[in-house]
């Protein structure tokens, strides 16, 4: 056997290796570039550098405040790409034939050039909120994506799924997952949508409405539509994890239900704390932060209690 081949046999098992690694790495980034993104929006920067692909016609921007921190949301996406396209290649050239793999990291990858060109929409019309909702609704869906490549490929999670199907037999716990899982996402885009029309403030009090004056019927229709959808997902919510803590035969999924209750509890909190003490910059930007962190470990689980795939990431990891 040649040189040049033997070289090849040990650099693919090293990317295989790296594949896990960087599925977790991509989402943590990703959902950080969401933070980030959050920030800029509450601060009033997002026409910090008011032209794309640069900033004031420059590759570095001028020193002021409100144009770094609209850069630094841009410097975060720079960095998720590189990973997310680094993904893809790696799934493209080590998965071609898995098309668990291959299709999440191809999806992710073309949902993620359509952003960025959208993302440079965005500022070149100078922030209309139609884009402004698109460009919430792809970001949410690269991160769950993102969150079932890791779940796959995780060693942790494949594990985790092989050990709570014995559990999952003849229960329609995966499909009652599924539903909250697609109303959590529903649940981002109406939070979204009432950011991006004005009515986060139509109504100003909890757990009935007490409509501001100057609120129209439809900002307050929006406003409630986002607390009927985020009542909806709590009530689901509440029905997994008691599900899952009736199967007492897999302790990882208790674990599971155990961080959705957090979750829950905490950007439920979030959520009346906006409104209760009028949109404090912390508490919106942790709001959606955490939106994505729920959305992400309702994903995560609907994975866990399909089928563990992953053939080839099992031979490498043992």
């Amino acid at each position: 056997m040649s040189s040049a081949s033997i070289a090849v046999r040990e650099r693919r098992p090293r990317a295989v290796r790296v594949f896990p690694i960087l599925s977790v790495t991509a989402w943590v980034t990703t959902v950080l570039l969401v933070l980030v993104g959050s920030i800029v929006r509450v601060t009033g920067n997002g026409l910090g550098c008011p032209d794309w692909p640069l900033c004031y016609g420059q590759a570095i921007p001028p020193g002021f405040a409100s144009a770094w921190v609209e850069f630094s949301h841009r410097l975060f996406a720079t960095a998720a790409s590189i990973q997310i396209f680094g993904l893809a290649a790696i799934a493209w050239r080590e998965y071609r034939r898995e098309r668990w793999v291959l299709r999440p990291a191809l999806a992710v990858a073309g949902l993620l050039m359509a952003q960025i060109g959208l993302g440079g929409l965005h500022v070149i019309l100078e922030n209309p909120p139609e884009t402004g909702l698109v460009h919430t609704g792809l970001a949410m869906l690269i991160v769950g994506i993102l969150a079932l490549q890791l779940a796959r490929s995780a060693q942790p999670t494949r594990r985790l799924a092989e050990s709570a199907q014995p559990s999952l037999v003849d229960t329609r716990l995966p499909a009652l997952i599924t539903v909250t899982a697609a109303a959590s996402y529903l649940l981002l885009l109406t939070g979204s949508l009432v950011t991006r029309s004005g009515a986060s403030l139509a109504c100003l009090d909890f757990p009935f409405c007490g409509a501001a004056e100057q609120a129209t019927q439809r900002l307050v229709e929006l406003h409630m539509l986002h607390r009927l959808v985020a009542a909806t997902v709590a009530g689901l919510t509440i029905g997994v994890v008691a599900w899952m803590l009736r199967l007492r035969t897999d302790p990882g999924l208790h674990r599971i239900a155990i961080v959705l209750s957090v979750l829950l509890v905490i950007q439920v909190g979030l959520g009346i704390a906006n409104v209760l003490l009028r949109l404090p910059m912390g508490t919106r930007v942790l709001h959606l932060t955490l939106g994505a962190t729920f959305w992400s470990a309702l994903v995560v689980l609907w994975s866990v209690t399909r089928k563990s795939a992953g053939s080839k990431l099992e031979s490498a990891a043992g």
